[in-house]
């Protein structure tokens, strides 16, 4: 017995899967699955924590001071700031495949023909457009002469009361991620909301991979570094994304009048010549 005992005392401990603290919303699980399979691929096993849910500057701070350790979030000049001093690192992979650059406005379904005779950045000035506090699409909609407010709460549909208020007329988001998740969801709250069907709004605006600079997550970034170029290169990157995601119908583009304005912070050139063959066939390479 006290041999048995000991034998128990003495065997080593099982150990503990690593985990890795990765941001988790509704709209990014085709991001994550990519994580994940580019994680794996680079030689590396590991659980995934949730992230806390946070507006962006939260963001920002959590994984630039290692609370978490990977987030996949548009690239923005504070971001690419970091980068640059060292505080952050970021692997330019488009996970949306440029899409997020096409912009779709949802609106009220009673003002769905609102914007018929727009035809230009210039014609949109007459409208008021709503988006998250701190999101950097609120700098390049100014910048193009657009009034835009910034709205605490959206994640929901939210934003739908502000309209009927008269507070803002419409709130852009990214065409795929609104067709495939944010319309239906919206209105299951908020079934007064639709999208628009006259305009698309066109801007280089990149969905990255960025990962903690702490010391803790360096195997990951190298994990990650040599994983991505793995299943890019494999097809692999494509079959996950078509899992999550659907391209949308050329209607959506083709009937649509195509308004291009500047990202005044960065260009298409941001993503890296060996993973332009990812963009989606109407994103400028």
């Amino acid at each position: 017995m006290l041999l048995a005992c000991a034998a128990c005392v003495l065997l080593p401990a099982t150990a503990s899967a690593r985990e890795f603290v990765v941001q988790n919303e509704g709209h990014l699980q085709h991001a994550r699955a990519l994580v994940r399979a580019a994680m794996e691929a680079g030689g590396l096993k590991a659980e995934f924590v949730d992230a806390p849910a946070g507006n962006e500057k939260r963001n920002v701070h959590m994984i630039s001071s290692g609370v978490t350790h990977v987030d996949m979030m548009p690239a923005t000049p504070a971001r690419l700031q970091l980068v640059k001093e060292g505080k952050l690192r970021m692997i330019p992979v488009p996970l949306d495949r440029g899409l997020l650059g096409y912009r779709i406005n949802l609106l009220l379904d009673s003002q769905k023909h609102k914007l018929s005779n727009v035809k230009s950045a210039a014609d949109l000035r007459a409208y008021s457009m709503g988006q998250n506090v701190g999101w950097m699409d609120v700098e390049i909609y100014r910048a193009a002469g657009i009034p835009t407010k910034e709205i605490k709460n959206w994640s929901n549909g939210e934003f739908a009361t502000q309209m009927e208020a008269g507070f803002v007329d419409l709130f852009p988001l990214g065409l795929e991620e609104t067709l495939t998740y944010f319309l239906p969801h919206f209105q299951k709250q908020y079934p007064q909301l639709t999208i628009d069907p006259y305009i698309l709004v066109r801007y280089p605006w990149f969905r990255f991979v960025w990962v903690s600079p702490n010391p803790d997550a360096d195997a990951l970034y190298d994990a990650l570094q040599q994983g991505f170029d793995r299943i890019v290169e494999d097809g692999r990157f494509l079959e996950i994304w078509a899992q999550y995601c659907k391209p949308p119908p050329d209607t959506a583009f083709r009937l649509r009048t195509i308004i291009d304005i500047d990202n005044p912070f960065y260009g298409y050139d941001l993503v890296p010549a060996r993973y332009r063959k990812l963009l989606y066939k109407q994103v400028p390479r």
